[in-house]
């Protein structure tokens, strides 16, 4: 790379917003802890990128975005719990953290960032503006996967299944495999 100034005063990094659909998504890695400095709030960044449009436009694949996990709400608890379980993940994180976890503890989000990244799971998203007016793509609903494949949806009034996933899950709890 050569360090040589530029006349330009502008770099443009083309990213583009994922448009209204039903995706497949991987989750990314650069899972990151974050703290609004104005309110103090911690959320938990999960990047995840589109790997099969399954409804909108196909021109979402490969597009990124991310969701926010406030981590110090009881809703946010549900959240990770959730999705550990949609990604077969949850039985490997009890044995390793036991049933009551400290979600802000460095050893709990390093396993996330190390066992999450490249899980893949149904999201539905949507864009919405955000309080300054720009459009913010919005995860609205996760689901979780059966062989690869998207769950089907659930019937009114039941949850969808969870805990299934494409590959086996791992029972071992030694920290060889984390």
């Amino acid at each position: 790379m050569k360090l040589e100034a530029t006349t330009q005063n502008y770099l443009d990094l083309n990213f583009e917003l994922p448009s209204k659909g039903v995706s497949i998504v991987v989750f990314d890695e650069g899972i990151q802890r974050r703290t609004n400095e104005k309110t103090g709030k911690t959320t938990l960044q999960l990047p995840l990128v589109i790997e099969k449009a399954i409804e909108g436009d196909t021109e979402n694949e490969g597009k990124k975005l991310s969701h926010f996990v406030p981590i110090e709400t009881e809703w946010g608890g549900k959240q990770l719990a959730s999705l550990l379980s949609m990604t077969g993940l949850i039985n490997m994180f009890a044995e390793k953290f036991g049933n009551e976890v400290d979600v802000m503890d460095e050893k709990f989000i390093n396993s996330l960032k190390l066992k999450l990244a490249g899980k893949r799971i149904k999201a539905c998203h949507e864009v919405h503006k955000d309080q300054n007016g720009k459009d913010r793509t919005v995860i609205t609903r996760f689901e979780a996967m059966s062989n690869g494949s998207p769950s089907p949806s659930p019937a009114k009034g039941k949850p969808a299944a969870a805990g299934k996933t494409k590959e086996p899950v791992s029972s071992a709890s030694s920290d060889e495999n984390w």
